[in-house]
């Protein structure tokens, strides 16, 4: 039962103080991990437009090979689906 009875009271403002310390810090906390979180998507997003200029380059060698092997000028034939063995870089 005595535990339940403060037996130093702290001030209004000590209080208050140690509220608001807690709150910049939380928010502080709070910012870098957004922070962070918003580096690694931009990180991600810069490797996926990478890797889809990769793709659209490879397509587009594809077709002219085959425009060459086929020996037809059309713009507008538009390549078959590909197989994982024809798309295969390394």
């Amino acid at each position: 039962m005595s535990m339940l009875i403060v037996q130093d009271s702290y001030s209004f403002g000590v209080v208050l103080g140690v509220a608001v310390i807690a709150f910049g810090l939380g928010l502080l906390f709070k910012l870098a991990i957004v922070a962070k979180q918003r580096k690694r998507i931009l990180r991600l997003e810069d490797e996926m437009l990478s890797n889809h200029a990769r793709i659209l380059a490879l397509e587009k060698k594809i077709t002219e090979d085959r425009k060459d092997a086929n020996g037809t000028q059309h713009d507008y034939d538009l390549p078959s689906r590909k197989t994982d063995r024809e798309l295969k870089v390394s």
